[in-house]
């Protein structure tokens, strides 16, 4: 699994924007109810030509995000959400090849103010 936060311009200001984890298919078990991923910085910055604009991904929001007290320095996504979403709109989850959620939604999440500095 490889982490990328993807950075951009906004009022010409470089900010961070999404959070992304690739992974290979299969790698991801999406049998799981939960999958948690680790917050450790500094930051790979990704370009936007390794976007990963021609394989699957699935989009998760700040619902499907929590925090354990038993995974310190992680957070976990909800797998089961991201499994009735994908199947509900007709795609197969275990097609996809990476997650990508909002930088802000981590935040909010963590309440912190983590990816601010470029790395």
């Amino acid at each position: 699994m490889k982490i990328k936060v993807f950075y951009d311009y906004i009022e010409g200001a470089l900010a961070p924007i999404w959070y992304v984890i690739r992974f290979t298919k299969g790698e991801l078990d999406w049998n799981k109810d939960m999958a948690y991923v680790p917050v450790a910085s500094p930051f790979d910055r990704m370009s936007p030509d390794e976007f990963p604009s021609d394989s699957m991904g699935v989009t998760v929001t700040l619902g499907d995000l929590t925090l354990s007290e038993d995974k310190p320095g992680k957070f976990g996504i909800s797998l089961d959400s991201l499994r009735k979403r994908a199947t509900e709109i007709g795609k197969d989850y275990w097609e996809a090849e990476f997650l990508v959620l909002q930088v802000s939604d981590l935040e909010e999440l963590l309440h912190m103010n983590l990816f601010r500095e470029v790395v």
